[in-house]
């Protein structure tokens, strides 16, 4: 299945900025057999656009101080890390995270006493690293300006950013110390992957990974899953896994029932979708979309890029665009003051959420449209 003019997001633009990369790239959907995950076939060109963009002072390190919005995920991901370490990692005193970001999560390990390092290409984890005192490799992993053993290794939204994650943790295992840790947060794609819901296509993510996926690649990089469970908060599955004296065994799976099931019901969704739109459109009036991101895959298909507008709660996207689409980003209080004749919510994690605070805010929209109602409309 492909989107033949997706937009390349890795960033919120002003207005008229100038892209490192194509602002559209198509994109296509394909499954690894072996562990039963649902990828992005992969493509020489889209790969090294990806490299480019990680290298950029863009917003991809969510966690950090500035962005309010994502302070609960990395509570609940910090609880995760404090649990599993009291649980199985009473050893641990070098740590090494990839994808550090803001170096929120590696500053409270910090401060709790652990020898902490960071390994990141972008400058963003560069300047935060020198501001609260901690050594970031400003690099991709692996790399030759670290190599020394430590006892657990974490990231957090970066498993689905890499093109092999079986070579990825097998490389990480190898700089551990024995019976030591490596766990994960990546976004939970369990519900799109079974009922076929595209919003969450994205040129960065590499890999959709379901509980089963995941623990298939962890047990096919040598690991030993200690845990591997949903986000109480946000929608991301969180894996711990430790390393063995003897890696672990493998058997890759067999069968593409999974990936034909996901196909043909994002077929089925597209179109409902694309059904809901066209009745909107055919009344005429305002068509906006909160959590703009979630819509981009299917505005991509409908090849629509203007027409509407946007509207999100991240402060930090506030009046910016995305690259191929140039509508700003609006806020709830300009919604209410100038509300759209029909809102579709996007987002299916925080929809009701979104759709109660529409409700209580008495937003006149002529009809407020949930993406998950029009998945489930039929079925």
């Amino acid at each position: 299945m492909k989107i033949d003019d997706l937009p390349f997001y890795w960033r919120l633009k002003e207005r008229g900025a100038i892209s490192p990369v194509p602002e559209v790239v198509p994109f296509v959907y394909d499954f690894d057999e072996r562990f039963q995950l649902l990828i992005q076939k992969r493509d020489h060109a889209t790969l090294e656009y990806l490299k480019t963009i990680y290298k950029e002072d863009a917003n991809i390190g969510y966690l950090q101080d500035a962005n309010e919005i994502a302070k609960p995920y990395g509570t609940d991901f910090s609880r995760f890390v404090e649990t599993s370490l009291g649980r199985w990692g009473v050893h641990v005193r070098k740590v090494l995270e990839l994808g550090c970001g803001g170096c929120t999560i590696l500053n409270e390990l910090k401060t709790s006493g652990y020898d902490v390092v960071g390994i990141d290409p972008g400058p963003l984890a560069a300047r935060e690293g020198e501001r609260r005192g901690i050594k970031v490799i400003n690099s991709f992993f692996p790399t030759s300006e670290f190599e020394e053993m430590v006892d657990f290794i974490f990231h957090n939204d970066v498993l689905e950013h890499v093109d092999d994650p079986v070579g990825f943790l097998q490389t990480q295992r190898k700089q551990l110390n024995a019976n030591g840790l490596i766990i994960t947060a990546v976004p939970d794609c369990s519900d799109g992957v079974m009922a076929g819901e595209i919003s969450m296509t994205m040129h960065q993510h590499l890999n959709y990974y379901d509980l089963d996926s995941l623990k298939n690649v962890f047990q096919a990089a040598g690991l030993e899953v200690l845990a591997i469970e949903r986000a109480l908060y946000g929608g991301s599955i969180y894996c711990c896994a430790r390393k063995n004296a003897n890696p672990l065994r493998y058997y890759p799976k067999t069968g593409y029932e999974k990936f034909q099931k996901f196909t043909s019901s994002a077929k089925n969704n597209i179109a409902k979708f694309s059904a809901e739109v066209d009745s909107c459109l055919k009344y005429g009036g305002s068509l906006g979309f909160y959590a703009p991101l979630r819509a981009l895959p299917y505005l991509a298909i409908l090849g629509m890029r203007n027409g509407f507008r946007f509207f999100d709660d991240t402060n930090h996207w506030y009046g910016r665009c995305f690259d191929g689409v140039d509508v700003p980003i609006e806020n709830f209080n300009d919604l209410k003051a100038r509300p759209v004749d029909t809102l579709f919510i996007m987002s299916i994690t925080f929809g009701d959420k979104i759709m109660k605070r529409i409700v209580e805010g008495k937003i006149q929209c002529d009809r407020v449209v949930a993406l998950k109602e029009v998945l489930e409309a039929g079925h």
